[in-house]
């Protein structure tokens, strides 16, 4: 996608969390010039390359002053505190960011069967409207679905790697598009490389990265590899995605019951968890699940 890059100056807000290490790690490792908004609490150490501005997210004056000469304000706090986007951004528009990554990093927002039944998926629009609204800055929303890390980790594809187990959604041969956490941070440092012209035209609007195009059936036989064993040793279900829908559907559906129905959508045919042809290009090499796998089951005792 051209080969000129351009460094740019990129401030972070939740630079140590899950998805803002491999983010700043990449920035630096492209050459971007990188900052970090920290709450006086924190105790996140950085490398000494990066600026680190320590105040009140909520202080306006503390903000501008930090975010002014930024060329991009990337927001990734816990889900827990989004609202804390809410004045960033628009100290973000006072000190005239020219682009802003408003907290998105999950399944694609545009695809009405998906959003018909992820209700979680709207919570995240009030942002993109606020930057639209305020005019001056354009958002960039990233679409990944369920990062691979944490979903390996958590059982939560299906495949329990420790306990031996996988449950398919239907008949598990659904291919979708799942993505790293490294390979996230590595995309957005390329894609802040592009000359303007190029990165213009990612104004308000999605990327779609992805580090693999597979099924669960996949998931399953890189899984049995990583850890030496066999089909036979593993237990395998199946799980009707429609009852795991209506199931979070009712009323008393907990915590729990909701978050699964977001897995049964990413692999329930037609409902977004494919957008393998839409995926940001920016020339970088294929990863290797195998090897990634091998990790993790070392990782996990499996």
């Amino acid at each position: 996608m051209g080969s000129t890059k351009q460094i740019r100056k990129v401030t972070i807000v939740g630079a140590s969390g899950n998805i803002g290490v491999p983010i700043l790690s990449a920035l630096l490792a492209t050459g971007h010039k990188a900052s970090v908004l920290a709450r006086p609490s924190s105790t996140a150490t950085y490398p000494s390359s990066v600026t680190v501005h320590t105040g009140d997210y909520n202080d306006e004056d503390f903000v501008v002053g930090a975010l002014k000469g930024q060329d991009i304000l990337i927001l990734v706090p816990a889900y827990t505190v989004a609202d804390i986007q809410i004045p960033l951004i628009k100290a973000a528009a006072k000190a005239g960011v020219p682009y802003i990554l408003p907290c998105e990093f999950g399944s694609d927002p545009t695809h009405v069967k998906m959003n018909t039944e992820l209700d979680m998926m709207n919570a995240k629009r009030p942002f993109r409207t606020l930057i639209e609204e305020l005019g001056v800055s354009s958002w960039i929303g990233v679409v990944n679905n369920p990062w691979v890390e944490f979903a390996i980790r958590n059982g939560l594809y299906g495949i329990n790697l420790k306990d031996k187990t996988a449950a398919f959604y239907d008949e598990g041969d659904v291919k979708v598009n799942i993505t790293t956490l490294t390979r996230v941070g590595e995309s957005l440092a390329a894609l802040f490389a592009l000359p303007d012209e190029k990165l213009k035209k990612y104004r308000n609007q999605f990327v779609y990265l992805s580090s693999f195009y597979v099924s669960q059936r996949d998931i399953l036989a890189s899984a049995i590899r990583a850890t030496g064993t066999t089909e036979k040793d593993w237990k395998i279900t199946r799980l009707s995605s429609d009852e795991v829908l209506e199931a979070s559907r009712k009323p008393d559906a907990d915590m729990y019951a909701r978050m699964m129905s977001l897995f049964a959508v990413v692999f329930k045919d037609g409902y977004g968890g494919d957008y393998n042809h839409k995926v940001l290009d920016v020339g970088l090499e294929q990863e290797d699940l195998g090897a990634l796998m091998k990790d993790l089951a070392k990782e996990l005792g499996a």
